[in-house]
């Protein structure tokens, strides 16, 4: 639940930030976020408790928390104009996808 959730909100972040301020030509690959949403992707697995993911599953989590997060973060270090925006953008779409890891809707039940 929290993972979709997580997952529409960036894609309407990229849709706004794209309609709003068009590109010209291709964007370099925000490396340092994709870092950022990997790394709290890990945090986020070890604090729900490490549950055994399956292959399909771990694929889900890091598309929409890496390669979706990253670009989310992107977008949103654009829209507001801050820095500290785009890293926590990174860094909360990593985490919120590793519940998509969790055999239930919501951790902790």
């Amino acid at each position: 639940m929290i993972a979709i959730t997580a997952a529409l909100a960036e894609i309407v972040l990229i849709l706004v930030q794209r309609w709003r301020a068009p590109s010209g030509g291709p964007v370099a690959t925000p490396w340092p976020h994709l870092a950022a949403a990997l790394g709290a992707g890990v945090v986020g697995w070890l604090v729900i408790g490490r549950p055994d993911p399956a292959w399909d599953e771990v694929s889900l989590a890091v598309i929409t928390g890496v390669i979706l997060g990253s670009e989310a973060a992107r977008s949103a270090r654009v829209l507001s104009g801050k820095e500290w925006a785009g890293w926590a953008t990174a860094c909360g779409s990593g985490a919120a996808s590793a519940t998509w890891l969790l055999a239930t809707p919501l951790p902790f039940m």
